[in-house]
């Protein structure tokens, strides 16, 4: 081993915490092909083999699970400067790396980014939209838009709205139920599948609803938002989701309230743009008209 290049033990941590590489570079924002590269590098250079190659995934050998304790250390005291040495600018220019769920990401950032940007040229926005969890410990974003019930202690932010769930179904849907609806005995339903059952209202439906009622699942809200547009059935949605294609026929158990929060690490406080750039996206998503109307501003 002549030299050690440190910027492998980023891959390395990466996809010794995810299980593979997929995964890991959806996580580091990279192509597969770049940790593939990577892993195989340091590999070479320490000599050893770190990753047991298997069917389901990367799996640590005994040598790489001693290695990952002391890489963390290093990628531990390397995020802490960088955070440091972010925290201390205090210039209106820069890169900031938002990361939210995929609706807000698609529908209503892009224009309020467009016009923080036409105020703060020289600021650029990097949005990631995404419904998993990036760690802001790490640095893997700056700002995070979330709905969580509890955000983790390590954080800190503002609660911006909580979001009740609310069955919806399309014009064509209801054409073919005339009667009133207001609840779903009966009814066609889109649910989740597996990956979104966690999730309280998900839960319920599934032990509510009989098993011929369900016409179609998804992993993925927008997804069945569309599919409650084409006339499959009722969606149950967060109202976020809200839109003039669709029926909001009736609300579901306050008990299933979203609560959406903006994050970032205690540690960037005194980033002069990160701090602007927050309060700009809070106040303007707390005057976006949808949220105004469905009177959710109660955070």
């Amino acid at each position: 081993m002549e030299k050690l290049d440190w910027s492998d033990l980023h891959y390395f941590n990466a996809v010794a915490r995810h299980g593979s590489l997929a995964k890991a570079a959806q996580s580091l924002g990279v192509t597969h092909s770049t940790v593939f590269r990577r892993i195989n590098h340091l590999e070479e250079d320490l000599s050893v083999r770190l990753f047991d190659r298997l069917p389901e995934g990367y799996r640590l050998t005994v040598l790489g699970e001693e290695l990952v304790t002391y890489s963390e250390r290093v990628a531990t005291t390397i995020d802490d400067m960088k955070r440091m040495l972010f925290n201390r600018n205090d210039e209106l220019k820069g890169t900031i790396h938002l990361t939210a769920p995929h609706n807000f990401a698609y529908r209503y950032l892009p224009p309020l980014i467009e016009r923080f940007h036409a105020q703060y040229p020289d600021i650029t926005i990097s949005l990631m939209a995404s419904n998993a969890d990036y760690n802001l410990s790490r640095r893997e974003a700056d700002l995070a838009i979330r709905a969580t019930a509890n955000p983790p202690e390590h954080l800190i932010g503002q609660k911006l709205f909580s979001l009740r769930w609310a069955a919806y179904a399309s014009s064509e849907y209801l054409a073919k139920h005339p009667d009133p609806i207001t609840d779903l005995v009966g009814q066609q339903v889109i649910c989740a599948n597996q990956s979104l059952q966690h999730l309280a209202v998900f839960k319920w439906a599934e032990e509510h609803l009989e098993p011929h009622q369900v016409v179609a699942r998804c992993n993925d809200l927008m997804a069945m938002s569309a599919l409650a547009q084409a006339g499959c059935g009722i969606a149950l949605l967060p109202d976020d989701q809200f839109k003039p294609e669709l029926h909001r026929l009736f609300c579901l158990q306050d008990a299933f309230r979203s609560e959406i929060w903006i994050l970032m690490h205690p540690d960037l406080r005194g980033c002069a743009r990160l701090v602007l750039f927050k309060n700009f996206i809070s106040e303007q998503l707390r005057q976006h008209h949808v949220f105004q109307e469905l009177g959710l501003l109660d955070g």
